[in-house]
Formats: C-alpha cells, structure tokens, sequence
C-alpha cells in the first residue's frame, strides 16, 4: 500500500483481513472488522500514534460503502 508513509502493523493487519473476508464473501466477518478497524484507527489517532490518519479513514469509508453495497450471492 503505497499510500501509508509509516505503516501500522495492527491496522494492516486489520485490512489485509477485511479485504479477505469480503472477496470470500463474509459479509458478516468484514463488518466485524470494520468495527475494529474504526476503533483502531479512533484509538491511534486520539494518542497521536497514527500518521496521516485521513488515509486510513478514506480507506475505513471505502470498506463502509462497499459492506453497504455487499449482495450475497448464494
């Protein structure tokens, strides 16, 4: 991800996960991630641990809009 200048190994890692969960299809596991990846980001940037926290909020949106377009396809 060329757009982070320092990453965070936890918010990555919470990414990485959703970006698994909704091409296999778990909607339900992606929205439990992105609960967790807002509180990560929520956390980090209220203790100034987070540089350019506006790309992980941008990124954070994306995967709201997308969650919120997820049709099953079974």
């Amino acid at each position: 991800m060329g757009l982070f200048t320092k990453k965070d190994r936890e918010l990555d890692a919470v990414i990485n996960q959703i970006r698994v969960d909704l091409s296999n299809n778990y909607k339900d596991n992606a929205v439990e991630n992105i609960k967790r990846l807002e509180k990560l980001i929520a956390e980090k940037k209220e203790t100034g641990k987070l540089k350019n926290p506006e790309n992980y909020e941008d990124l954070l949106k994306h995967f709201q809009d997308d969650v919120k377009n997820f049709k099953r396809t079974y």
